[in-house]
C-alpha cells in the first residue's frame, strides 16, 4: 500500500468511527503512521482528501456499471438495475453518502466544482440509460425520471440516516425502482414534460436507416410467427419506397414489440427497430 493509500484508508477508518468533524489531520497522521510533510505532499486540506475519496469511489462505480453494460443487453431492465443496485452497494460499503453530505458545506471550490458536475452526469447518465431501456418514446420526458428518481432516493437516504433507521440500503432501492416504473407507464399517457431532454441527433441519412433495418430483419429465422413475418414484410415493402411512410412504420414496429416473447435477440432486435422508425416518424413530423 502506498502513502496516500494508508492516507486514505488511515481517513476513511477515522471518518466512519468518529466523524468527518471529530477527525483532525494529526488523528489521520497517528492512524496512518505518515508524517505532516508527506500528508500534505497530497493532500492541502480534509476538503480535498474528501474529493479524493469520492473521486476514487466513483471511478469504481463507473468502471463495474461498464463492465455490467459489457457483460449483458443494453436494452435490459435487470442490467440497469443491477447497475444502480451496484452504485449503492459501493456507495453504502464506502460511507460516501455522508461524505457527500458534508461535501454541501464544505467551502472549498475545487470540491464544489465537481459534486456540481458530478450530479449532473449522474443525472444525464440515468436519463440516457432509460431511454436505451424504455425506448424512446420517454425520451422528452428521461430527465424528468431521472431527477425524480435520484432526488426521492439521495433524500429517503438522508431521512433515514438522520433518523438512525435501519433501513436496508436496497430494501430504498427496491422501493424507488417500482415507483420509476409507475412514472414511465405515467410518461407513456401523459405529455406534460418539465426538463425536456434530447439526445444529440447525428442526422443519419435515411438511406442508413432503411439498410439498418433491411440487415436487421431480411435474416432468415424460423423462430418468427406469420403474422410477425407478414408485419416484417410490411416494413420492408415500403423501406423500398422514395416516401416512406414512417408513422404507419410505426404502428408496426410498434406491434412487433408486443408480439415478440420468444427470445431476448428478437426483443432486442424488435426494440431496436422501434427506436429507429420511431426517430424517423418523430423527424419526418416535424418537417411536416
Amino acid at each position: 500500500m502506498t502513502k496516500k493509500e494508508q492516507i486514505i484508508e488511515a481517513a476513511k477508518s477515522l471518518f466512519r468511527d468518529i466523524g468527518y468533524h471529530h477527525t483532525s489531520i494529526q488523528d489521520i497522521l497517528e492512524k496512518s503512521g505518515v508524517s505532516k510533510g508527506t500528508f500534505y505532499n497530497y493532500f492541502s486540506s480534509k476538503p480535498q482528501l474528501i474529493l479524493n475519496i469520492i473521486q476514487n469511489v466513483d471511478a469504481k462505480v463507473e468502471e463495474q456499471q461498464k463492465q455490467l453494460l459489457a457483460e449483458g443487453d443494453p436494452h435490459s431492465k435487470e442490467i440497469l438495475y443491477s447497475q444502480l443496485g451496484l452504485k449503492h452497494a459501493i456507495y453504502s460499503r464506502e460511507n460516501i453518502l455522508e461524505l457527500y453530505n458534508i461535501s454541501m458545506a464544505e467551502n472549498d471550490e475545487a470540491l464544489r466544482k465537481y459534486m456540481a458536475t458530478s450530479h449532473y452526469k449522474e443525472l444525464n447518465w440515468l436519463a440516457r440509460r432509460l431511454i436505451e431501456v424504455y425506448g424512446v418514446e420517454i425520451e422528452a420526458s428521461a430527465m424528468d425520471l431521472s431527477t425524480h428518481f435520484i432526488g426521492g432516493i439521495g433524500y429517503q437516504f438522508r431521512y433515514s440516516n438522520q433518523m438512525n433507521l435501519d433501513t436496508n440500503s436496497s430494501d430504498i432501492l427496491a422501493y424507488n425502482i417500482v415507483r420509476l416504473e409507475k412514472n414511465i407507464e405515467i410518461t407513456k399517457q401523459h405529455k406534460h414534460v418539465l426538463f425536456p431532454f434530447h439526445i444529440e441527433n447525428n442526422d443519419e441519412d435515411q438511406e442508413v436507416v432503411v439498410a439498418h433495418i433491411r440487415n436487421l430483419l431480411g435474416q432468415e429465422d424460423t423462430d418468427r410467427t406469420s403474422e410477425e413475418q407478414e408485419l416484417i414484410d410490411f416494413i420492408l415493402d415500403e423501406c423500398q419506397n422514395p416516401r416512406i411512410r414512417w408513422s404507419i412504420c410505426e404502428g408496426i414496429a410498434r406491434q412487433l414489440k408486443i408480439l415478440s416473447s420468444s427470445s431476448s435477440t428478437k426483443d432486442r432486435n424488435y426494440n431496436e427497430l422501434f427506436n429507429m422508425v420511431y426517430k424517423q416518424a418523430r423527424k419526418s413530423s416535424s418537417h411536416l
